[in-house]
């Protein structure tokens, strides 16, 4: 199994745009994605600061 996380995007709660990071394992990208969604992480992204982000962990077969 393949793990990943996946990073989604959102301007207006649309989804705008969105990206597929490799992760060694599970928890490895729960504490990834923790990060990532963390309050006091900056969110300014090539969007811009408006954007916000949402992030999940999935495992899919190689």
């Amino acid at each position: 199994m393949k793990t990943v996380l996946v990073i989604a995007y959102l301007l207006g709660g649309q989804v705008i745009d969105t990206e597929t990071l490799d992760a060694a394992d599970m928890d490895a990208c729960k504490m990834t994605k923790q990060m990532a969604l963390a309050e006091k992480t900056p969110v300014t992204t090539r969007y811009g600061a408006n954007v916000k982000i949402s992030a999940e962990c999935k495992q899919s077969p190689v």
